[in-house]
């Protein structure tokens, strides 16, 4: 898939509050979703008063203890540029094989509000994270950054923000380091040879999306595995909306 082709989807993704400049990842949508964008921002718009009040509610009665997952059903409303989500899952801070970490700070734990997703996304990771420790017992714990809010939405900050992660099917997943620890890593320090590992398995497991920065040389399916820019440090990965939505 052309860059070109993919940039004209993306929105303006930068904001200023106080002269402080609030990161927002340019993430594309997908091809010629222009018209489902528009048509689900105006849903998400019309229903944000009574969803805001019944998903503050459903989420109270379902967060979790630390290491479990308190599962059920989801909705994936709209899209990934402009949805939300309905009876989301969160992640835990840390599992089998992963561990959640703050893109603001690059240090663990990720905050609670920002690991919401769509059940589907969430066991994902969770066996994503599982495959991962049986294929490298000794190694480093796979890095996953944001997913959604608790009721999906728009994603605006502190500090990192989205265009997209709005109906609970996008994550951030941290590159390997070469040096095997748990830390913030570039393209200059991440082992591409496990991460590549991980693009596989995403791709293999059904993902639509994995963007990839142009430094990191990670392969994948055209149209599926995209170069993108400020994606040095991380994997964007998002799984389809599934059918019953």
């Amino acid at each position: 898939m052309a860059l070109a082709s993919l940039a004209a989807l993306v929105p303006v993704a930068a904001a200023q509050d106080s002269g402080t400049t609030k990161a927002m990842e340019r993430e594309p949508g997908l091809p010629d979703d222009g018209r489902e964008v528009a048509a689900a921002r105006a849903s998400v718009q019309a229903a944000a008063p009574d969803r805001a009040k019944s998903a503050a509610d459903r989420t109270a009665r379902v967060t979790p203890r630390t290491g479990t997952v308190s599962w059920r059903d989801s909705v994936a409303h709209g899209v990934a540029n402009a949805g939300w989500l309905e009876d989301g899952v969160q992640l835990p801070a840390t599992g089998t094989g992963f561990y959640t970490y703050n893109p603001a700070t690059q240090s663990p734990p990720g905050g609670a509000e920002r690991r919401w997703g769509h059940d589907r996304l969430v066991r994902e990771i969770v066996d994503l994270g599982r495959w991962w420790a049986r294929r490298h017992p000794n190694g480093p714990r796979l890095g996953v950054g944001d997913l959604s809010r608790p009721s999906g939405g728009p994603f605006h900050g502190p500090v990192v923000g989205h265009v997209s992660h709005q109906n609970g099917l996008d994550v951030d997943i941290r590159l390997v380091r070469a040096d095997g620890s748990e830390a913030q890593v570039g393209a200059s320090d991440y082992d591409r040879e496990r991460t590549q590992q991980i693009v596989d398995r995403l791709v293999e497991r059904g993902a639509e999306l994995v963007l990839v920065g142009p430094s990191l040389r990670l392969t994948g399916p055209p149209g599926v595995v995209v170069t993108w820019p400020n994606h040095d440090d991380h994997l964007h990965v998002r799984f389809p909306k599934p059918a019953a939505d």
